[in-house]
């Protein structure tokens, strides 16, 4: 006989094993570089992060797809960790790398941010409304046509500025050398089709679950083209992947209140993604006239590295030396700006530019400040480069919790918001994914983005919290 709490799932001897397991194998593995086995620890620590990814799209399919390029953009870093305990050469900070077990407690951080980020998600989606299988906007044509419309403008967009402008791929050349050099309306049209990619993805998803076949397909189409053109413009592995599964979020969603399996889908578009992702990479380097193995070899390495040299000087309670609360109260100033921080700004350095500065091979700082682009993950290190390892670990709860709880509302405004609502709560997920991915949190908790918390949450009580009701009324009614 099994026993049903009277609203939770059933419990099961799995459901205590599982996680005793977890939780000792991360112990085990967490004291491995000091029992004398660090370099064999960041390739168990690479292990342990695939199973554990693995575990949580089998069992929670859809905080995954809202989660999962996270997930895999962390895997990126764990690759990373395995080449540079093994002694790989990081060239942006000319630091050789040794085996001092910081990717075991890298691993640490992560299980501790995914951990809050499912305790926010849980708080605020629930699958509910089975009788209500598709998203809200598909209810309505005037929706219909303004997901439709908005769909076009931004790949528009991405057409026009790759017909002035030229598109990176075919050019031949690095995608921010062209973006970067393009002012005026092209520029205008590279950050509408660049800024808005969550956006589209979420927006083509909720009309592709649409009973009108018309709709359906052409949503199928877009998404295709899409994908296209992302590749044209010199977007590689995550955004790609990034896309696909933006995509496949409010599908999976729809399914799962459908009550139909969702593991099929998730790996026919991860590993559709993932082919055309590696695509595009090779395509994108070769093009370039790059050697494509070793640039990538040297691209992987410089995932971990952010991590690598603020841990290596770090302590449980104190901050690297060249961080601290010094380094905090640059980014807290930074906040009340409405643009995103520079090299420039008055305030000093700020977030990632900080540990740029502070680890970087000076010679490579002005390449940063011309081509506006920055280490490529600082997620973890940049709170442990103000506050140390215990502190770090405390805000990467509180953004783990921040973040979940965004993945979750996303999806909820995808299938029962407005097309407006859905696009104010991407905008603001966009810019915590992306403080989030890189480290750069100014993103995450910027004054601007407050200001379109206010306005989405304005809109809701507005406008959207009223006509939803009625919808599903005339839904369930059809």
């Amino acid at each position: 006989m099994q026993i049903h709490q009277a609203s939770g799932p059933t419990i099961s001897v799995s459901h205590l094993i599982v996680p005793a397991v977890g939780i000792v194998a991360l112990a085990f593995n967490t004291a491995l570089p000091y029992l004398g086995y660090a370099q064999a620890s960041a390739t168990w620590t690479f292990v342990l992060a695939v199973l554990a990814v693995i575990y949580l799209v089998a069992t929670r399919p859809l905080f995954s797809v809202s989660m999962l390029y996270f997930m895999v953009i962390a895997l990126t870093a764990f690759v990373a960790g395995v080449g540079i305990e093994a002694g790989g050469l990081m060239i942006e900070t000319k630091v050789q790398g040794e085996a001092n077990g910081s990717t075991s407690r890298l691993l640490l951080f992560y299980v501790l941010f995914v951990s809050c980020a499912l305790y926010g998600f849980n708080r605020y989606l629930r699958v509910r409304d089975p009788d209500v299988p598709v998203a809200l906007i598909t209810v309505e044509l005037p929706s219909v046509a303004l997901g439709f419309i908005l769909a076009l403008a931004i790949i528009g967009a991405g057409v026009a500025a790759g017909l002035i402008e030229g598109f990176a791929l075919l050019n031949g050349v690095n995608r921010y050398t062209l973006r970067n050099g393009s002012t005026g309306t092209n520029s205008v049209l590279f950050n509408m089709f660049l800024n808005n990619q969550t956006f589209l993805a979420m927006i083509l998803g909720a009309l592709a679950t649409s009973r009108s076949h018309a709709v359906k397909s052409f949503s199928i189409l877009l998404i295709i083209a899409t994908t296209g053109l992302y590749i044209l413009h010199g977007e590689q592995f995550m955004s790609v992947l990034h896309f696909g599964l933006s995509v496949l979020a409010p599908v999976v969603a729809v399914l799962l209140m459908k009550g139909k399996p969702v593991l099929r889908y998730m790996a026919i578009g991860g590993v559709v993604a993932l082919v055309i992702g590696l695509g595009s990479v090779f395509s994108a380097y070769q093009g370039q006239g790059l050697d494509v193995q070793n640039t990538m070899t040297d691209r992987s390495l410089l995932q971990g590295q952010v991590w690598y040299v603020v841990d290596y000087d770090a302590h449980v309670f104190a901050a690297p030396p060249l961080g601290g609360a010094p380094a905090f109260w640059r980014f807290a100033r930074s906040l009340l700006s409405t643009t995103a921080p520079t090299f420039d700004d008055s305030f000093g350095y700020s977030g990632l530019r900080d540990v740029m500065v502070a680890y970087g091979d000076p010679r490579l700082i002005s390449v940063y400040i011309k081509d506006d682009v920055t280490f490529t993950m600082g997620q973890m290190a940049i709170p442990v480069f103000w506050f140390g390892l215990a502190g770090g670990a405390l805000f990467v709860a509180f953004t783990g919790v921040i973040f979940g709880a965004l993945c979750a509302l996303q999806i909820v405004f995808a299938l029962r918001g407005g097309v407006v609502m859905l696009w104010l709560v991407v905008k603001v997920l966009s810019y915590a994914g992306s403080g989030i991915q890189q480290g750069d949190y100014w993103s995450f908790f910027s004054v601007r983005t407050l200001f379109y918390v206010a306005l989405a949450f304005l809109w809701w009580v507005l406008v959207d919290s009223r006509s939803t009701a009625q919808k599903m009324k005339r839904l369930v009614a059809s």
